[in-house]
C-alpha cells in the first residue's frame, strides 16, 4: 500500500513538472493558525488540540501576544487574560510566555508541533493596531532601518528563545520535540511595503535570522521562518531575494489568500513549480484561506487542499476555528470571513490526513517527522 501511494505521488509530481527537482524523503503535512489559543479556557484549549490532533494536524502556528478576558474573538470566548510581552522597550512579562507554554505542553502530548510568531508586524502602526512600543518608538519605517531598533528586537527574540517554561520546564530554544520553528515576525514589513519592495536595503531580514541562529546554535534543528514577508503574496515580497539568499534563514513562508480553484485550476501546483526553483530552503504555505463570503468552504477547502497535497506542498490554514461559542461580526473583522469552524460542515480532517500521507515536496525529516 505504501509503495502504491508513493508511486501515485511521483506520477502526480511528474505531471506538474516537479519530478527530478524535489526531495521525497518525508511526508508532507498540514495544520492551522490560531493566534488566540492561549486565551481560551483550559477545557476549550484541550478540546481544540485533541480535535485537531484527531483530524491529522501536525503543526499549529501560535503568536506571542496579549489576550483580553471577556472578548469574543472569531466567535470564541476569551477567558484568560494574557498581558503583552513588551509594553515598554526591553521590559518583558513572563506571564505572556507562560500562557503559551501551557498550550505547548498540551500540543506536545498530542504530537502537534508549534511554529511560533514572536511578534506581529501589523501591530507597528499597521492593520492590527498601534498599541505597541515599536510603533510609538520607531514606527513601521525606522523599525526596519535603524540599529537601535534592530538591537531592541534582537533582545526580544533572545528573551523568547531563552525562556524556560513555567509548565514544561523546557528552554524553548532546546525544545525540538514541541517547537518546529520560530518566525522572524508575523508578516515583516507589511505596514510599510516599500521596506521590502525596495529590497530590504538595511538588512533587517538576514540580520534578525543571523541573530536567531546564533542564539539557537548552528546545529539546532529548530527552523527560522520568514513569516510571510510583506503580508499577502500579491504584494511581491514573500520570496524576497534578501530572504532567499540569507544563509541563516531556513524556511520561506508564503501567505496567499487565493481565489476559487475552479477559476484557477492547479493554482497551487503551478506556483509550487515556480517557488521550488527559486530556493533550496524549506517552503511552506504558512497562511491561506477561503473567503466564505464568496466561496462555499464545503467544496472550496477540499479543492484547494487537493491541489496542494497533489504536489506535497505543506500548508497551514487561516484559521480552523473552535466551534462557535459567542457572537462576533464578520463586519468587525475582515479575516473572520476566512475562518472555518469545527463542526460547521466542512471536512477538514480528510485533507489534513491526506497531507501527511503523501510524499512531500521537500524533506521535513527531523523537523516534523
Amino acid at each position: 500500500m505504501k509503495i502504491l501511494q508513493a508511486s501515485a505521488t511521483v506520477l502526480a509530481l511528474a505531471s506538474t513538472g516537479l519530478a527530478g527537482v524535489v526531495k521525497r524523503n518525508s511526508h508532507s503535512w498540514a495544520g492551522s493558525n490560531l493566534y488566540f489559543l492561549q486565551g481560551l479556557s483550559d477545557a476549550d484549549q484541550t478540546a481544540y488540540i485533541n480535535t485537531l490532533a484527531s483530524d491529522g494536524a501536525k503543526v499549529l502556528r501560535l503568536w506571542v501576544n496579549a489576550q483580553k478576558s471577556g472578548a469574543c474573538d472569531k466567535q470564541s470566548k476569551i477567558v484568560n487574560s494574557v498581558p503583552a510581552l513588551e509594553t515598554t522597550i526591553g521590559r518583558y512579562n513572563n506571564a505572556t510566555l507562560d500562557a503559551l507554554d501551557k498550550v505547548l505542553v498540551k500540543m506536545a502530548a498530542k504530537g502537534i508541533k508549534a511554529l511560533i510568531s514572536p511578534h506581529d508586524a501589523n501591530m507597528i502602526c499597521g492593520a492590527n493596531g498601534s498599541d505597541d512600543p515599536y510603533c510609538s518608538t520607531w514606527g513601521p519605517g525606522y523599525f526596519y532601518e535603524v540599529q537601535d531598533a534592530f538591537n531592541a528586537y534582537d533582545n526580544r527574540l533572545s528573551f523568547i528563545l531563552n525562556y524556560q517554561g513555567k509548565y514544561s520546564g523546557k528552554v524553548w530554544k532546546n525544545w525540538k520535540a514541541a517547537i518546529m520553528g520560530f518566525d522572524l515576525q508575523n508578516e515583516p514589513m507589511a505596514p510599510k511595503l516599500s521596506e521590502c519592495t525596495n529590497g530590504d536595503v538595511h538588512g533587517w531580514v538576514c540580520g534578525r535570522a543571523a541573530h536567531m541562529r546564533t542564539v539557537l546554535g548552528a546545529q539546532n534543528p529548530i527552523k527560522i521562518g520568514s513569516g510571510g514577508i510583506g503580508g499577502d503574496y500579491s504584494h511581491g515580497c514573500n520570496l524576497l531575494p534578501a530572504a532567499l539568499n540569507c544563509p541563516q534563514l531556513d524556511m520561506i513562508s508564503v501567505h496567499r489568500y487565493a481565489g476559487g480553484e475552479a477559476n484557477n485550476a492547479n493554482q497551487w501546483a503551478n506556483n509550487a513549480r515556480s517557488w521550488i526553483k527559486q530556493t533550496s530552503k524549506l517552503l511552506v504555505v504558512e497562511e491561506w484561506g477561503v473567503n466564505t463570503l464568496t466561496y462555499n468552504p464545503v467544496t472550496e477547502f477540499p479543492a484547494n487542499t487537493q491541489d496542494m497535497n497533489s504536489v506535497g506542498l505543506p500548508w497551514l490554514y487561516w484559521q480552523i476555528l473552535p466551534a462557535k461559542e459567542c457572537d462576533s461580526s464578520i463586519n468587525d473583522d475582515s479575516s473572520h470571513a476566512f475562518g472555518i469552524q469545527l463542526g460547521s460542515g466542512t471536512d477538514v480532517s480528510t485533507p489534513m490526513h491526506q497531507a501527511s500521507s503523501v510524499t512531500g515536496l521537500q524533506d521535513w525529516t527531523g523537523v516534523i517527522y
